[in-house]
C-alpha cells in the first residue's frame, strides 16, 4: 500500500469539505492544509487524521478533536479574518487554535482556555511555535464572564444554554458561536448590536459536553 504524505491528505480533505459545506474563506482552506492535524492526536491516530472525522484525546471520550469541518463551519459564523482577536473555550490538544491564529495571522490574537491540567499542557507543546496564541489553564465559565474585549468567541463543547454572563460580556458588534443543547445541539451564533442580542441557529452538531463545575 502507498503511503500518501499527510499534507496532500489534507489538501484532498480541503477540496472535499469545501465542495460538500462551501464555500469557505481561502484562508480557511490553506490553515486546513497548512496546519498538520497528525500533531494534535495520539500517535496510534495519526493515520486518521486527515480524516474529517473527531479523534478521542482521553480514554473515557470526555475529550476530543472535532472534526476538521466543524471548526470552519464555526469560523464562517464568525467571520474569523485576517487581524481578529479571538477567544476560544475548550483548547483540547490546541488544534482549533492553531487552525484560528494562521487565519488570524501575525498581526492577530488567539487565547484559548483548556480546564484539563494535561490538555493544557499538551496545548502549550502543540502551541509552542506560535507567538500570536496563549493557552489559559482554566474554567471557561467564569473565565467567559470577565472576558471583555473580546470581538470574537468561539466554544467546542456543548452547554445547555449561553450563558447571560458570557453575552453581558460581548462587546457591540461582537459575535460567540457555541453549540447549545443536550442531546439535540444546535450550533448557534450570538450577536450583538446596539446593546441587544440575538441569536439564530445553523444546524444540528455534536459535541462533547461541558466539563466545568459552575
Amino acid at each position: 500500500m502507498v503511503h500518501v504524505p499527510f499534507a496532500a491528505q489534507r489538501s484532498r480533505l480541503a477540496v472535499a469539505i469545501d465542495r460538500e459545506l462551501g464555500p469557505f474563506d481561502r484562508r480557511y482552506l490553506e490553515a486546513l492544509i497548512a496546519v498538520p492535524r497528525e500533531r494534535f492526536v495520539h500517535p496510534e491516530d495519526e493515520e486518521r487524521s486527515a480524516q474529517d472525522m473527531p479523534l478521542p484525546l482521553d480514554a473515557d471520550g470526555l475529550a476530543t478533536i472535532s472534526a476538521p469541518h466543524a471548526y470552519l463551519l464555526s469560523f464562517r459564523l464568525l467571520a474569523l479574518g485576517e487581524g481578529d482577536n479571538l477567544l476560544e473555550f475548550g483548547a483540547g490538544s490546541g488544534y482549533g487554535a492553531a487552525l484560528a491564529a494562521t487565519i488570524v495571522g501575525a498581526s492577530g490574537r488567539v487565547v484559548t482556555v483548556e480546564i484539563d491540567p494535561g490538555l493544557a499542557a499538551w496545548a502549550r507543546r502543540t502551541l509552542a511555535d506560535r507567538p500570536n496564541v496563549e493557552v489559559v489553564e482554566g474554567d471557561a465559565a467564569p473565565i467567559g464572564a470577565t472576558a471583555h474585549g473580546f470581538p470574537k468567541i468561539v466554544v467546542t463543547f456543548a452547554i445547555a444554554e449561553l450563558p447571560a454572563a458570557w453575552l453581558d460580556a460581548l462587546p457591540d458588534g461582537g459575535r460567540l458561536v457555541a453549540p447549545v443543547g443536550g442531546r439535540d445541539q444546535k450550533l448557534v451564533l450570538a450577536t450583538k448590536r446596539h446593546g441587544a442580542v440575538a441569536q439564530t441557529s445553523h444546524g444540528t452538531v455534536r459535541y462533547v459536553k461541558n466539563r466545568s463545575g459552575s
